[in-house]
């Protein structure tokens, strides 16, 4: 199936996006450790960590809990919630909310005219998640979620919204919503989501890695890319 030209809205009760390269076009860790280091000497040690294993796992398939957990510990240096909610409000008006797809905002809004719950599914945390759901009129959030520890975050629970895990997080919130992940519509641009992509009626791979692009091409998936718009 060729790379689709025009706007194409499925019918259909509850649709998933992921986030990263998908509806923005860079990954928001990246946006947020540059963002960091611009003011925070701190944020160098996040980098280097997330430079030498995070993203080089990510990108062979292979990110593990411990792995992102420990990146996290890093990340957030002991801040409570609220102070990593508020860090995230200012990274997300100066800097995150540049990045947004434009194209993003008129399929969004296609799908909610037609009555579709909008959830965004994201490797990101469920802090970052929601800004980037609020701005762009999102109905829930799905996201990795925090360990908290006598006020302070000291890592990521489990499952990781990730691979499998990302799927079993669908699951339960579509057993809490009353519907089936066989009946819902899920964007995505990265072969690390396959098995989320497997799982829905309808996969449309988003901006795709090239990976999963040859893959949808041979599963005769539908294809958007709006980096050549």
């Amino acid at each position: 199936m060729p790379v689709e030209k025009t706007l194409q809205v499925y019918q259909a009760r509850y649709v998933f996006f992921d986030l990263d390269d998908s509806l923005i076009n860079k990954d928001a860790s990246s946006l947020w450790i540059k963002w960091r280091v611009s003011f925070d000497r701190w944020a160098i040690l996040e980098a280097l960590q997330a430079l030498a294993s995070l993203y080089r796992a990510y990108k062979k398939g292979k990110v593990s809990h411990w792995r992102l957990s420990t990146y996290y510990r890093t990340r957030t240096k002991g801040m409570s919630l609220n102070e990593y909610r508020q860090h995230i409000s200012n990274f997300f008006d100066q800097r995150g909310h540049l990045y947004i797809y434009p194209q993003a905002a008129s399929l969004l809004f296609a799908y909610r005219r037609q009555g579709t719950r909008l959830i965004l599914i994201t490797g990101q945390d469920e802090v970052m998640a929601q800004a980037y759901a609020d701005a762009l009129g999102l109905d829930f959030v799905i996201g990795n979620r925090f360990k908290i520890k006598d006020g302070k975050i000291m890592g990521l629970t489990k499952p990781l919204c990730y691979g499998q895990g990302k799927v079993d997080m669908a699951k339960e919130f579509a057993a809490q919503q009353g519907f089936d992940l066989s009946e819902a519509v899920f964007y995505s641009d990265s072969h690390a989501d396959l098995p989320l992509l497997e799982a829905v009626r309808q996969p449309v791979v988003l901006n795709p890695n090239q990976q999963l692009a040859e893959l949808a091409r041979q599963r005769n998936w539908p294809r958007v890319d709006w980096r050549k718009s």
